[in-house]
């Protein structure tokens, strides 16, 4: 009996090692926003800007990350506008194109490329003034508007593996028409993150004039997969062998 009893407490010790084995060795996914360019600044402007590039570059916040662990851009959002006075006449189908540089910098990288036609009858729109300060559309004197979030999915574009840097890029591209107009945050962010290629394919940093922290951006809104190791998930997991 004492034989037996010994050999049931091995087993349930075995057992329980077994299971923590097993769920610190699970990798608990997790989303959620990378960048919202609303946490950060208001909107202020309209612009679209034909054959043209405008980039930022945005940080990750997930401190670092362990062998086997890794980290995604799942979509980027950006605010997508419609004069008012064109509205009920507007049909869409302007290709707009998202790029996405695993580096701090748009030079010299290769982007993950999403681009979309605007399609006007699915996406949610608002109507909205503009400030008398709005510099484009002041001088259009376009300064109502209609806004909606256009989304770019890149979940099955990039590696599983993820992406590298703890800094990345995102840059708007327009075709020849440049529309649709997106909408731009307040002139009081950082011009040393902020890059235009204004159609000849080489890219100009914004810092180069000014003080550099007048710089307005795109409305911007980034999602973010998170792959680590932890005992408990909160959402959903990926049990490893």
């Amino acid at each position: 009996m004492g034989q037996i009893r010994g050999i049931w407490a091995w087993s349930m010790l075995m057992v329980t090692v077994g299971c923590s084995d097993y769920s610190v060795s699970t990798l608990c996914v997790e989303k959620g926003s990378g960048f919202d360019i609303e946490e950060v600044s208001v909107l202020q402007d309209a612009a679209g800007y034909p054959d043209n590039r405008d980039a930022v570059v945005l940080e990750r916040s997930i401190g670092e990350l362990q062998t086997g662990e890794s980290w995604n851009i799942t979509h980027i959002d950006v605010l997508a506008m419609v004069p008012e006075w064109v509205f009920g006449d507007y049909s869409g189908g302007d290709v707009l194109t998202i790029e996405l540089y695993d580096a701090d910098s748009p030079v010299g990288a290769e982007p993950f490329r999403v681009s979309r036609a605007i399609d006007v009858d699915a996406l949610e729109w608002e109507k909205l003034r503009l400030p008398e300060t709005a510099f484009w559309a002041g001088i259009r004197e376009e300064l109502d508007q209609r806004k909606a979030w256009m989304r770019f999915d890149f979940e099955g574009v990039i590696p599983e593996g993820g992406l590298n840097s703890a800094q990345y890029t995102v840059a708007v591209s327009w075709a020849s028409k440049g529309l649709p107009t997106i909408g731009y945050s307040n002139f009081n962010l950082d011009c040393g993150k902020n890059w235009t290629d204004y159609g000849d394919g080489a890219w100009e940093l914004n810092s180069a004039d000014g003080d550099g922290s007048e710089c307005s951006w795109p409305m911007l809104r980034v999602g973010v997969e998170t792959r680590t190791f932890a005992e408990d998930c909160d959402g959903e997991s990926v049990a490893l062998e």
